[in-house]
């Protein structure tokens, strides 16, 4: 059976524009950190996906009115209520809510005390949440109890070695202003990167400052790693040879999403990714560009725990996934 919904945990700088586009190829609506980078599909909302909903933020009697009443009336009530339960999601998964919305409070209420096993069948159509960590201390406890129990949603932990996601990251927030998204420690770090006079000076930030964005996030996540009900595909797994990986190992990284999700074979073939506009960000073992002997030996003493890939192209996950 093909999961309706998925979890991505994709941390910063480990090219999750790449993993979108596979798990997108499954027919998954990206949500959260990466909504905004593919079109959504259109479809129509399917049979029996709209009343569930309506009972659950209206109760049965409101409900019911709702589908005898208006069609607009019941667009209307019914985006409203997939907004309250992206919102509910974003809180259950222990994401900061950085922007207001014309949200009923009531309603979140209402979803909050829905059990995660229903709530992730309240969603309609199909949709892989995107976020770049999933803190113990944050996520909700009774969506943990839930996930814990049942396994559902799938979790996919996505990262890369730990050099390159710093190299990556960098690169990243020293885009133009308005092209970083509008998550807060990015927003900050930006400023603070551009005050500095050249990467090297950078590189020195990101690895001895524990507040870089994604070193703390990294270490809070080490735990998706090791649990046995996690899928884990790494970004040189993801990479391809046009970007220093290989057909073989993509191949069986898609395999693995596929498992995942439950997914038969793909009548479509997912083609090897080409070169992007700016290449380094996405190649394996760009570090090697940047670090200098101080880098590696900062990496070494401040970032040791934060699993780099051996020089092998292939990541300590490879050995037991």
């Amino acid at each position: 059976m093909v999961e309706p919904q998925l979890i991505a945990v994709s941390l910063r700088g480990s090219g999750t524009p790449m993993l979108a586009e596979a798990i997108g190829a499954l027919g998954y609506t990206p949500y959260g950190t990466m909504s905004g980078t593919q079109a959504v599909s259109g479809e129509p909302v399917g049979a029996g996906e709209v009343y569930p909903l309506l009972e659950a933020v209206h109760g049965a009697g409101r409900a019911a009115e709702l589908l005898r009443g208006g069609p607009e009336e019941l667009a209307q009530s019914f985006d409203t209520a997939v907004h309250a339960l992206w919102r509910v999601w974003w809180r259950l998964l222990g994401q900061p809510l950085t922007l207001a919305s014309p949200v009923d409070a009531a309603l979140e209420g209402r979803l909050l005390r829905v059990p995660g096993a229903d709530l992730a069948r309240l969603l309609p159509g199909r949709g892989c949440w995107y976020v770049n960590s999933l803190d113990l201390g944050r996520v909700d406890a009774n969506f943990l109890r839930a996930w814990s129990t049942g396994g559902v949603p799938p979790l996919v932990f996505h990262h890369r070695d730990a050099r390159d996601r710093v190299i990556s990251h960098i690169r990243y927030l020293s885009r133009p202003e308005g092209q970083i998204g509008t998550q807060p420690e990015d927003l900050v770090y930006q400023g603070i990167l551009r005050a500095l006079p050249d990467m090297d000076a950078r590189i020195t930030l990101a690895l001895t400052d524990p507040d870089f964005p994604g070193i703390r996030e990294a270490r809070r996540s080490r735990w998706l790693l090791h649990h046995p009900a996690v899928h884990v595909v790494t970004h040189e797994d993801l990479a391809g040879p046009a970007l220093g990986g290989s057909p073989q190992s993509r191949e069986q990284a898609l395999t693995r999403l596929r498992q995942a999700t439950g997914h038969p074979e793909p009548t479509v073939h997912l083609p090897q990714p080409a070169p992007a506009a700016d290449t380094e960000s996405d190649t394996i073992g760009a570090w090697r560009t940047h670090f200098t002997p101080e880098h590696e030996r900062l990496f070494r003493e401040k970032c040791h725990d934060l699993f780099p890939a051996p020089d092998t192209g292939t990541s300590p996950a490879d050995t037991n996934r």
